[in-house]
């Protein structure tokens, strides 16, 4: 499967290395994809087949797509991506719509929506699925770093055949073994809030390396 990665901060370095490991096709997208030169030289000596390329070469590069550009500039440099490379494809939204202008984690968007709830409505002929935006990039994709893997995700989207996608990836390529579909698109309300309650207990911990486990 060929995995267009929107985005080549520290998530999508992460994500891209660990997919190129597991033998998918990889292209990583930049604004400035000169700047992940020496990067890719470095990741692609031990075998990976990591390409670079624009935000539009990734997206249409991709069978499925990654988003991980978190903040204000999420849906701009989706627009840069090209809505024509994202329509029909299944979009796996990792981005949050955090803000520290006054010295602390907010939230961006306002009571009653999310970021993801924008991208879907931005690119009605996207397939958006909102998952894995409040654990740390090293929990993504190896989940067994955490309680040896005993800890769950959170997905929503509209689309059944997407989110369908994105859990076989995600189990196949991380190696996770429970993801709870919670809904529609508007759930991702409820997982992009849950990133403050991560922010907070990894800040009592010193560290990101957490998650969360539904008991019942």
């Amino acid at each position: 499967m060929r995995i267009g990665i929107i985005g080549a901060g520290n998530a999508g370095k992460t994500l891209g290395s660990a997919l190129a490991r597991k033998g998918y096709s990889v292209m990583l997208g930049s604004r400035q994809p000169e700047k992940l030169t020496d990067w890719v030289e470095i990741e692609n000596e031990n075998n990976n087949t990591i390409l670079v390329g624009t935000l539009s070469e990734a997206a249409a590069f991709g069978e499925l797509l990654i988003h991980a550009i978190t903040g204000r500039e999420a849906i701009e440099a989706l627009k840069l991506a090209g809505e024509e490379n994202l329509n029909g494809k299944a979009l796996l939204d990792v981005s949050l719509p955090i803000d520290f202008t006054d010295g602390r984690m907010t939230l961006f968007t306002s009571t009653g929506e999310s970021l993801g709830e924008r991208i879907q409505s931005a690119f009605p002929e996207a397939k958006v699925v909102k998952a894995m935006n409040h654990i740390a990039a090293n929990v993504m994709v190896n989940p067994n770093v955490v309680a040896d893997g005993d800890h769950d995700l959170f997905m929503c989207g509209n689309d059944g055949d997407a989110k369908q996608a994105v859990s076989t990836l995600l189990k196949e390529a991380f190696g996770w073994k429970r993801i709870y579909d919670i809904g529609d698109i508007s759930a991702a309300q409820a997982t992009e809030g849950l990133a403050l309650l991560a922010s907070r207990v990894a800040a009592v911990l010193g560290h990101g390396m957490m998650n969360f486990k539904v008991s019942q």
